[in-house]
């Protein structure tokens, strides 16, 4: 389990968030409640194949469930079995969740790791479990926990300064895409365009967006790399049989309840009609076959040119644009896009900055003259990092 902790500047900002709240810091905190019914809501809508609604009716025998997936501490565990023992001799198969959040607040009750120890935990600034830090952090309205938190490094002990540079920066800006992505994730539209000539800063884009993906779901994301001559050439036929021959339908769920799950195909080789066939034969199949309360399918359909058919034909078609959404590419950053990322990046590398974010910023900016590639390699020189990785900003995975 990783485990993080609040940075200093953290800790005053959680602090500002309870107070806010007039949350307490002792055993009897409304913060406990808060945060375990919304963590009970959250399991019911991981778990069970209901929504998370107050008026939502749950059978004893969903709440057995949850109960035998170890989602309470110890003792409310026993408290929970207690509960619904007498709801059953009182012949009362049902109860809305509303009411069992009630029960939660009346009895204090405790969802696992929400507990009074865990609570003074987080508030010192020490280390914690990472589920516990980010629940604790929902709780408080703290949407960013990132930005209350050392951020950890989760590579391996041996791992180079570059790697930990590369997950640094996938930590960069892509606000206006990230914004994009989640609203068209929260419809249930689940594949994106992304045609930029570009390779570093496609990259750059979908770094960022696993890293988010990865923060917003709690689980890692796994890229399945559609790429190349071999699957170009591909009839759409010829495509979905290769695909379902390494990802037959049981391999595909059992991967999607361990990790959400990331398709890249380049379609530079692509007209209009061989694109709606994509969708239509491939992707439409495939997302029906995805079970609910699971890892997320999404596919990235990547552009280099911009002289295909339908780069200008594909919004026009009903198969296409309510299935697909484009990200734009990110043509420039700023200073401040860089001074915000500049910390965490110093954190991860243990080298001061010294209060120089927006000096060091400024800098690298003037000397990358607009482009992706250049500020890149300025921010590996500046931190002081071989380039012998650098490919790796050339294509994703």
């Amino acid at each position: 389990m990783v485990k993080i902790r609040a940075s200093k500047e953290g800790i005053e900002k959680i602090n500002k968030c309870r107070e806010d709240k007039r949350w307490t810091k002792d055993q009897n905190s409304e913060a406990l409640v808060i945060t375990s019914q919304q963590q009970f809501r959250r399991a019911v809508k991981e778990n069970l194949p209901v929504t998370s609604e107050d008026d939502t009716r749950l059978c004893i025998e969903q709440l057995q469930i949850l109960l035998q997936k170890n989602i309470f501490t110890s003792d409310s565990t026993n408290k929970v079995w207690e509960y619904l023992n007498r709801l059953k001799t009182r012949n009362t198969l049902h109860i809305t969740i509303g009411r069992f959040l009630q029960f939660i607040e009346s009895k204090d009750i405790h969802l696992k790791g929400i507990t009074y120890r865990n609570w003074q935990i987080f508030l010192q600034g020490k280390e914690i479990d990472k589920d516990v830090f980010l629940a604790f952090c929902e709780a408080l309205g703290i949407e960013d926990w990132s930005s209350v938190a050392v951020l950890p490094l989760i590579y391996t002990k041996d791992s180079t300064k570059q790697t930990r540079l590369l997950e640094g920066l996938s930590l960069f800006n892509h606000q206006q895409q990230i914004d994009l992505l989640l609203s068209n994730l929260a419809n249930q539209k689940r594949a994106f365009l992304i045609a930029n000539p570009c390779h570093y800063s496609r990259t750059w884009m979908l770094r960022r967006l696993e890293a988010e993906i990865y923060v917003t779901m709690r689980l890692k994301c796994q890229p399945i790399s559609l790429t190349g001559s071999q699957y170009s050439s591909l009839r759409i036929g010829e495509l979905k049989n290769r695909f379902h021959t390494e990802y037959c339908q049981t391999k595909l769920v059992k991967l999607l309840k361990q990790e959400n799950l990331l398709l890249l195909l380049d379609i530079d080789t692509y007209d209009l009609e061989r694109l709606e066939q994509l969708i239509e034969e491939f992707w439409q199949p495939l997302v029906s076959q995805v079970p609910k309360n699971t890892g997320m399918l999404l596919m990235f359909l990547l552009a280099s040119h911009c002289n295909n058919d339908w780069q200008e034909k594909w919004q026009k078609s009903s198969t296409l644009s309510e299935q697909i959404t484009e990200l734009p590419p990110e043509h420039s950053f700023g200073v401040r896009d860089v001074a915000q990322v500049l910390p965490k990046i110093a954190i991860k590398l243990g080298q001061p900055l010294l209060g120089q974010e927006a000096t060091i910023a400024n800098s690298l900016i003037n000397k990358s003259h607009g482009s992706s590639e250049k500020l890149l390699l300025e921010m590996y020189r500046y931190f002081e990092c071989r380039t012998t990785e650098f490919s790796l900003w050339q294509r994703y995975p």
